[in-house]
């Protein structure tokens, strides 16, 4: 070996222990950074996961809200046209009675006209006649109250069960 070569290569075997244990820290940082980079994939493909799955439940629950909210809308549009009918039904039974009340007052009106014409024995029996008239008119005035509270009772029932306000949006 010529004596130049075997210089350099006297002065580069000092220097050897100290090149392996640079070539192999780079190795090893090598090794370590590529590391760094596999395990961060995976957290990051798991993030994603993550987020996704967070997606699909968001959409879920937005879905089933809104579901919710139609249902009751449709319960309330439902309830408003039926009340309306019971609105109508209530009109057409008070014109109704109205009409029946003043046809009463017509035959009253002629009774009462025709009060000097009759015997006591047909006074007394209009007498009996509106007695039992008014005692009917009593009972049924009677039953149609209960009804009307037993019915505002369970318009209150109703009032308060209703939900008091849509389901929030789900936000993230």
């Amino acid at each position: 070996m010529p004596q130049g070569v075997a210089v350099i290569a006297a002065t580069l075997a000092r220097y050897k222990l100290g090149a392996e244990i640079l070539v192999f820290g780079a190795l090893a940082a090598g090794g370590a950074y590529g590391a760094h980079l596999v395990l961060e994939h995976a957290r990051e493909a798991g993030r994603a996961e993550v987020r996704a799955e967070w997606d699909r439940a968001s959409a879920a629950a937005e879905k089933a809200a809104q579901a919710q909210t139609d249902n009751w809308r449709v319960q309330r549009d439902a309830a408003a046209t039926e009340g309306a009918k019971r609105e109508e039904t209530i009109r057409s039974l008070a014109a109704t009675s109205a009409a029946a009340a003043g046809g009463l007052r017509d035959v009253a009106a002629k009774i009462d006209r025709a009060v000097p014409d009759y015997s006591a024995d047909a006074l007394r029996a209009v007498t009996r006649t509106y007695g039992e008239l008014l005692a009917e008119c009593a009972g049924r005035r009677s039953e149609v109250a209960a009804e009307a509270e037993r019915l505002n009772s369970e318009k209150r029932t109703l009032i308060e069960a209703w939900p008091s306000a849509p389901p929030s949006a789900n936000t993230h």
